[in-house]
């Protein structure tokens, strides 16, 4: 996976539910129609068992998550079709500071080094529920299903290559709930569902030791 890592807000049906009345206010007046995109650079991807480096004097959020490996080219492609352009999918952590705003993520929260752990590729179809569950220091912490999802891994896919062309090894991450986990150094966080490897990273504090 050394492509584009694509990522899109505001897909799990709690952060709707959460942001509904901010989005009827102004300026924005009513919420999102189309899938709201932000990419983690490539300074944020990590894999299993690195350490997930946490900026001094901020809060971290762990946000359990889907990726989803674009197999081949993709440009304009039909929702329908969109399973023979997809080689797996796999865990991942889409690391973030804390949110304020959906319609423009900040790029200080989604973009620091090492905030985006990524799991191993597990070439299957995704099913259609989905436990995504994270722990912290071998404890349950948190569990979402991705029946709560609002566009499907195919919606996404057929969303993104309307616009961007996307190629061999491009990620995207399907989306995280309203409500995370937070993170501190010496966290072991650890990421499972079933049928795929768990994806486990330690947290240490940036610039420093656990």
């Amino acid at each position: 996976m050394k492509g584009t890592v694509f990522a899109v807000a505001l897909n799990h049906r709690s952060q709707l539910d959460a942001w509904d009345d901010k989005f009827r206010q102004a300026p924005y007046q009513t919420p999102p129609k189309t899938p709201v995109w932000f990419i983690k650079p490539r300074n944020t991807v990590i894999h299993g068992g690195d350490a997930i480096p946490h900026p001094v004097g901020e809060e971290v959020m762990s946000g359990a998550t889907l990726a989803l490996v674009v197999g081949k080219t993709a440009r304009k492609v039909a929702a329908d079709q969109a399973q023979a352009f997809i080689a797996g999918f796999s865990l991942a952590n889409e690391v973030s500071l804390p949110e304020s705003s959906f319609y423009r993520p900040a790029i200080k929260a989604k973009c620091r080094d090492g905030f985006c752990p990524l799991g191993e590729l597990v070439n299957q179809p995704l099913a259609d529920t989905l436990d995504i569950i994270t722990e912290i220091n071998g404890k349950e912490v948190d569990r979402w299903s991705t029946a709560d999802l609002v566009r499907s891994a195919a919606q996404l896919l057929s969303a993104l290559s309307d616009f961007a062309t996307l190629q061999p090894g491009d990620v995207i991450l399907l989306g995280t709930p309203q409500q995370r986990v937070a993170i501190k150094p010496g966290d072991r966080v650890t990421v499972r569902a079933a049928g795929f490897p768990a994806l486990e990273n330690t947290v240490v504090l940036a610039g420093g030791q656990a």
